[in-house]
């Protein structure tokens, strides 16, 4: 079973809850020691703070909301599926994205996270540990249900976004910048793997994509991984 958007509103809120109780203390004792072995799903680790803000003249809340009512006319970008066609760097980002993931190690994913400067936005604030909040979102206690999201989002085609500016970047799933009524069957079974039927009658009745969505930036740096608007 997926993930529902009620949960991952009272996980948001769960994870800045988190990082405003754990900030004196992380800035008090500087960056975590590596995670103790045998330490069981659920007990911590990952972790590390991340400041707000992507640096990259997006902010988690801006130009990363779905096309709306007012767009409708728009033409809708082109869906991409040929990974031969990605810059080298973006390519590259995504596949070490994938590696963590597929592996569940959460110092793999924390080694990736640190590839970015500054580090990819997890939550709608920018702030909060980036571990954390994936396991707050998750359905098991480890952080995995939503690691195997993050998978099934980056194996579906993509959308480039702000091409021929300095902001160009690269969006995970396309369906994330397509209104929801336009999807024809074949997309609608892509979106399925990433979503439930519910969850994506919800985000029809609104006109936009809600879950998850991964962007890369040109120059291959990752930018976000977050769920909302």
């Amino acid at each position: 079973m997926r993930i529902s958007i009620g949960a991952l509103l009272f996980a948001a809120a769960t994870a800045a809850g988190l990082w405003l109780w754990t900030a004196p203390m992380a800035l008090a004792f500087g960056v975590q020691s590596p995670p103790e072995e045998g330490r069981s799903p659920g007990d911590g680790g990952f972790g590390f703070s991340i400041p707000g803000g992507d640096g990259f003249g997006v902010t988690p809340d801006a130009e990363v909301t779905s096309p709306s009512g007012e767009d409708a006319a728009s033409p809708l970008p082109k869906v991409n599926y040929d990974l031969s066609t990605l810059p080298p760097a973006v390519a590259a980002m995504r596949e070490k994205i994938i590696g963590a993931a597929r592996s569940g190690d959460e110092a793999q994913m924390r080694a990736v996270i640190g590839l970015s400067t500054p580090p990819p936005v997890f939550s709608s604030t920018g702030e909060g540990d980036p571990i954390d909040i994936l396991k707050a979102a998750s359905g098991d206690t480890a952080g995995l249900e939503v690691l195997a999201i993050m998978l099934d989002v980056l194996d579906t085609g993509w959308v480039v976004k702000g091409e021929g500016t300095p902001q160009v970047r690269y969006v995970w799933p396309y369906f994330a910048e397509i209104p929801p009524d336009t999807l024809d069957r074949r997309q609608l079974v892509e979106a399925y793997r990433v979503l439930t039927a519910g969850d994506f009658e919800e985000m029809r009745a609104i006109g936009s994509y809600e879950f998850y969505r991964l962007e890369i930036g040109a120059d291959g740096r990752w930018l976000l991984f977050m769920a909302g608007e």
